[in-house]
């Protein structure tokens, strides 16, 4: 099976994008609902089943394209995989602890070498294959979770956080390990000529507040960022869940191709005031609209996001503010990119954005 330009559109994914930051005619604005499991759905496989092989992860996907037609794919490891392939260097903990339960056990815990541990592999091979297949039509996107996100699966999020103001010492070093992990991956999903997503829900301010950001995220999250481009050539998309005003001046010196914002955020300011440094991507409500609303609200959110993001100096990616839930039904994705092909209709030029 291998990818095609989809029918609806005038161009390909990879054409779209490259128009689109070239400030070249182009047929709508990039659009990526974020579909979630229901990717699995699609494929005919249990969730399980995906993740546990490359070759049913790389069906999923390209059959999710071949009903949508969106301009990106994507695979893991993601946060687990990563955090599963440092848990499986410890001491297996007793039942209900959790996985790094004292930081005297970071003794036998090292960076992963993404080439050769199995749980990182298959999604090695996945990336191969979709690049055989897809590569010259869609963009591919490998994430690889986010440092903090990583680092609370391990020590737990609670624990985490009181860690970071009594034992600072042992987190970072803890971080240190995570971030040279990622990078590992990067460096293996590299000749692949995928690009780097990235997610990190717990270093949400709401959880941790700006101090804390500034203190255990951002500067891995920025080395991160500034790795990626300098390995790969392309930035990252990032996804930033709750509200993050408050770190919107760290936002906006990473690297990245988007920072995709959650639906509570404020759409129109943030393309008037971080659309200015970084591309923004929002954010249809993946809950009231997605699950729960009608053909004809998912028309109007559609429309009302595209006319919020706009303005973003850096440019607009149309998506939805987190993964679509379990249960929604695949026909409100067709809906959703039925209105971004009616209202995302692009201009002819492109001279009001700034390269």
């Amino acid at each position: 099976m291998r990818a095609e330009k989809f029918f609806a559109d005038e161009m390909t994914p990879i054409e779209r994008k490259y128009a689109y930051e070239n400030h070249l005619e182009y047929d709508r604005i990039p659009c990526v609902p974020f579909i979630g499991n229901m990717r699995c759905i699609l494929g005919g496989m249990k969730p399980e089943e995906y993740w546990g092989s490359a070759e049913h992860m790389v069906k999923a996907e390209l059959l999710s394209y071949r009903r949508f037609g969106f301009d990106r794919l994507g695979i893991g490891p993601n946060t687990r995989g990563i955090s599963d392939a440092l848990a499986s260097q410890l001491p297996k903990p007793e039942q209900g602890s959790i996985v790094l339960d004292d930081y005297s056990k970071l003794e036998y815990m090292e960076a992963i070498d993404a080439n050769f541990h199995s749980e990182i592999r298959r999604f090695l091979q996945a990336a191969e294959m979709l690049d055989e297949s897809a590569g010259d039509i869609v963009p591919i996107e490998a994430s690889i979770g986010g440092p903090f996100t990583i680092a609370s699966f391990l020590r737990g999020i609670e624990v985490l956080l009181r860690d970071c103001r009594k034992k600072p010492d042992e987190v970072h070093r803890l971080l240190r390990i995570v971030v040279d992990s990622q990078k590992s991956c990067i460096d293996a999903l590299a000749q692949y000529g995928v690009g780097i997503a990235m997610a990190d829900p717990v270093a949400n301010p709401s959880l941790i507040g700006p101090r804390l950001y500034e203190k255990f995220v951002f500067p891995y999250t920025k080395e991160l960022t500034d790795y990626v481009v300098e390995k790969t050539g392309k930035k990252v998309s990032l996804h930033m869940c709750g509200e993050t005003y408050s770190i919107w001046k760290y936002l906006a010196q990473y690297q990245l191709n988007e920072i995709s914002l959650d639906n509570i955020v404020d759409l129109k300011r943030a393309a008037e005031e971080l659309g200015e440094s970084v591309p923004i991507a929002g954010n249809v409500d993946p809950v009231q609209i997605m699950l729960n609303g009608t053909k004809e609200e998912i028309f109007a959110a559609v429309k009302s996001c595209i006319e919020q993001g706009k303005n973003a100096k850096r440019g607009y990616h149309l998506t939805t503010g987190c993964d679509i839930p379990d249960g929604t039904a695949v026909q409100k994705v067709d809906w959703f990119m039925e209105a971004a092909r009616m209202y995302g209709k692009a201009k002819n030029k492109m001279d009001d954005r700034i390269s």
